[in-house]
């Protein structure tokens, strides 16, 4: 047994796959806007957490010269290092939280 849906703008029967991009067969309109509002939402805000909680590393190109990529490697370093001990230390304080 398939699944119908009446639409919400030319009040006409389609069938529907419970899908939120699932279309009107008659005026090609979405037949739950308001899921696919929420779903955009949602997609939305995990892209803002995800760019919130990155950390953006010195990159170092090619075709710098050597003493770019020199002193770079270094500040590379430095930021691996803190990184690495400010992760150590929450991971700590987690586990000793219980």
């Amino acid at each position: 047994m398939k699944a119908s849906k009446k639409c919400p703008h030319c009040h006409q029967w389609s069938p529907w796959n419970q899908d939120v991009t699932d279309r009107c067969v008659h005026c090609q309109s979405l037949l739950d806007p308001a899921a696919f509002e929420r779903q955009q939402a949602q997609e939305e805000r995990k892209q803002e957490e995800k760019e919130r909680f990155s950390v953006d590393f010195i990159q170092i190109d090619p075709s710098d010269s050597a003493f770019t990529k020199f002193w770079k490697s270094i500040g590379l370093g430095f930021q691996m290092a803190f990184v690495g001990i400010v992760s150590f230390i929450l991971w700590l304080i987690a586990l000793l939280a219980g």
